[in-house]
C-alpha cells in the first residue's frame, strides 16, 4: 500500500495556480504510436494482482466509487456508456458535480477532507504541481499501483515512450491516468466563416490578414452584419493563435529555437494588438466580445448578425444544422488561420499536446478501495475498453463486418434527427476521459466538418510547442506568485488596447511592467523545466 495514503490531509494553498499552461503538443518530431492502445490485452486477460492471483473483469462484491469530473454544475446525466462500464467492470460509479482546479470551491473541497475516490482534473495546474498534491496527501503516487493493478496502462506506456515521458514528473512520479489525444485529435479548432456570403460577394476564403480585413469590411458594408466577426476573449491569442498567428506570436509561453519565450513580450504582439484595435474601431469586431458567452456567439452566428468566428470543430455542424432548416443556402466552413503573406503559413493556430494535462484521473489518498479505482481506470486501456470508448456498444452503435466496426442507423440515420456526435456522446467516450483516444471516423452530416481539421492544421505551430513540463514544487509556487499578477495584467492591458481605452503606443511601457513583475524569472523557471523534460 502506498504510504502517502496514511498522511494527514493538510489545508491547501488558498491562492490557486492561475497560470494556464498552454495545451500544446510535444516538440519532439518523433510521433507516438497512439493506435497501439487497441493492441493492449483484452479486458478479460489475466493480470497479477497484489496477492499474485489472476484477475478478470468484472470485479465482484458490489463495489461503488465516487467520481468527480472537471466541469461546472451538478452531477451529470447518467448515460448508456456508464451502464455498460458498470456491467463490464463490476464497479458502480457515483458521479459528483465538477469543480475546476482553479476554482476556490476546489480549495474548500480539499480542506474538508471529504474527497471523491477519483478526481478528473488538470493536475499540472495544481499549486506546487502534481508532486505537491501527492506530498500533501491529497492524491496517490501511482508507480507501484500501476505495477500491481494497471497492466494495460503499463503496457501502453512501455509501447509509447513519448507518451510515458509526458505523463510523469521529472522525478518519475505517475500521478494520474491520462487522456491522450490521437494525432488527428490534437487539432480541433480555428476560424469559421459563412462561405455562402463569400460566394454572394464574389470573394474567396481569406488566407492573409489583409484578406480578412477585406472580407469583414464587405460583411459589414454589404451584408449589414452588425458584428462581422464575433468570438470570446479566450480566442484572442491565448487558447489558439487566433489572428495573432499571422504576426508570429501567441499569447502564452512557447518555444523558439529551443528557448522558452512569452508571446506578450514579443514585438509582433504589439503589431497584432494595433491591428485588432483598428478593426474594432472600424466596427469589424463584435463590440461586445469582451463580455459575451458562447451561447451569445452561437446566436449571432445563426441569425445573420455575424459572418465569422473562431471556435471548435463541432460548431460547424451545429451552425449548419441550425441555419439550413430556414436558409438552405447557408454554408459554414472552416477558414485557414491567417498568414502574414499569400502562400505563407502562420506560426500559430490551435494544437494540443497529445497529453495536455486535461481530464487526468487521480486517485484520492482517502480511497478505501484503491484496487477497484485502478481497475476501473485501467479498463479504458484494454482492447475492449478502447473499442467501447471509441465506437460505443456493439450491436447498438456499431456492428463488426470483416472485423471492422460499421456504424448502425442509430448513429448515421438517427430516427430522432440527432447528429452522429450527439448519439456517440451517450454511448462512448470520444474525448475528455482518461484513455488513449482512437480516431473513430465518425460520419459528419456536413463535409465541411470533416474538412476543417486539414485546413486548421496548416501552421508552423508544431515547431513552437511547449510540452507538459513540471516545475518543481518550489518553482511552481514561485511561478504562481509571479503569474497570478502577470496574467491579470496582460488580459486587462490587451482589452484596453483593443477597445481603444488605451493606446498601443504604450505597449512598450507595459512590457517593462511585465519585467518588473518578474516575467524574467518565470521564463527562467520554464526554461529549466523544459530542459529537464527533454532529458527525461
Amino acid at each position: 500500500m502506498n504510504s502517502s495514503r496514511s498522511k494527514k490531509l493538510h489545508k491547501p494553498l488558498i491562492v490557486l495556480l492561475a497560470l494556464t499552461l498552454l495545451a500544446a503538443g510535444c516538440s519532439s518530431s518523433k510521433k507516438a504510436n497512439y493506435e497501439s492502445a487497441s493492441e493492449t490485452p483484452a479486458g478479460n486477460a489475466p493480470a497479477s494482482n497484489e496477492a499474485g492471483a489472476a484477475f478478470t473483469y468484472p470485479m465482484t462484491g458490489g463495489i461503488e466509487l465516487t467520481y468527480m469530473n472537471e466541469q461546472l454544475g451538478g452531477a451529470p446525466e447518467r448515460l448508456p456508456v456508464d451502464d455498460e462500464y458498470e456491467k463490464r467492470t463490476g464497479i458502480a460509479i457515483k458521479q459528483l458535480g465538477g469543480t475546476p482546479m482553479t476554482d476556490q470551491k476546489f480549495s474548500l473541497l480539499l480542506a474538508s477532507g471529504e474527497l471523491p475516490d477519483i478526481f478528473l482534473n488538470t493536475w499540472l495546474q495544481y499549486p506546487g504541481g502534481p508532486d505537491k498534491a501527492v506530498e500533501q496527501g491529497y492524491i496517490l503516487k501511482l508507480n507501484d499501483l500501476i505495477d500491481q493493478y494497471a497492466p494495460n496502462l503499463k503496457k501502453t506506456l512501455q509501447e509509447n515512450p513519448d507518451i510515458d515521458k509526458m505523463i510523469k514528473t521529472d522525478d518519475g512520479t505517475y500521478y494520474a491516468f491520462p487522456f491522450i489525444r490521437s494525432e488527428i485529435g490534437r487539432v480541433y479548432g480555428g476560424p469559421i466563416i459563412r462561405k455562402d456570403w463569400l460566394d454572394e460577394l464574389n470573394l474567396g476564403i481569406p488566407e492573409t490578414i489583409e484578406e480578412w480585413h477585406t472580407v469583414l469590411t464587405a460583411f459589414k458594408d454589404k451584408k449589414n452584419a452588425a458584428s462581422p466577426v464575433t468570438f470570446r476573449t479566450m480566442f484572442l491569442g491565448e487558447r489558439t493563435g487566433g489572428f495573432a498567428g499571422a504576426f508570429g506570436v501567441m499569447g502564452n509561453f512557447y518555444v523558439n529555437d529551443g528557448k522558452v519565450v512569452y508571446g506578450y513580450l514579443e514585438p509582433g504582439y504589439k503589431d497584432y494588438l494595433n491591428t485588432m484595435s483598428r478593426w474594432y474601431k472600424e466596427g469589424l469586431i463584435d463590440k461586445d466580445f469582451a463580455s459575451i458567452d458562447g451561447a451569445t456567439v452561437d446566436k449571432k452566428m445563426t441569425s445573420n448578425v455575424s459572418g465569422a468566428t473562431i471556435g471548435w470543430q463541432y460548431y460547424i455542424e451545429k451552425y449548419n444544422s441550425a441555419v439550413q432548416e430556414s436558409d438552405p443556402e447557408a454554408d459554414f466552413v472552416a477558414a485557414p488561420y491567417p498568414s502574414a503573406f499569400k502562400g505563407g503559413l502562420p506560426e500559430f493556430g490551435q494544437l494540443d499536446n497529445a497529453y495536455a494535462g486535461t481530464s487526468s484521473a487521480a486517485i484520492s489518498a482517502t480511497t478505501k478501495n484503491v484496487e477497484a479505482a485502478m481497475r476501473w481506470l485501467d479498463y479504458a486501456f484494454t482492447e475492449e475498453g478502447s473499442m467501447l470508448n471509441t465506437y460505443g456498444v456493439e450491436g447498438t452503435t456499431y456492428t463488426l463486418e470483416d472485423g471492422k466496426p460499421v456504424y448502425t442507423d442509430l448513429v448515421v440515420k438517427n430516427p430522432e434527427g440527432l447528429g452522429s456526435d450527439q448519439v456517440m456522446s451517450k454511448y462512448s467516450h470520444g474525448t475528455n476521459f482518461p484513455m488513449i483516444q482512437q480516431d473513430n471516423n465518425l460520419p459528419a452530416k456536413y463535409p465541411a466538418t470533416t474538412e476543417s481539421i486539414g485546413i486548421w492544421k496548416q501552421t508552423n505551430h508544431e515547431s513552437h510547442l511547449l510540452p507538459p513540463v513540471t516545475p518543481t514544487a518550489e518553482e511552481a509556487d514561485e511561478m504562481s506568485s509571479i503569474m497570478n499578477d502577470i496574467n491579470a495584467f496582460v488580459k486587462e492591458t490587451e482589452l484596453k488596447i483593443i477597445l481603444g481605452t488605451d493606446s498601443v503606443d504604450n505597449y512598450d511601457k507595459y512590457v517593462q511592467q511585465m519585467r518588473d513583475l518578474g516575467i524574467g524569472r518565470a521564463l527562467e523557471i520554464q526554461q529549466a523545466a523544459y530542459e529537464r523534460y527533454l532529458n527525461r
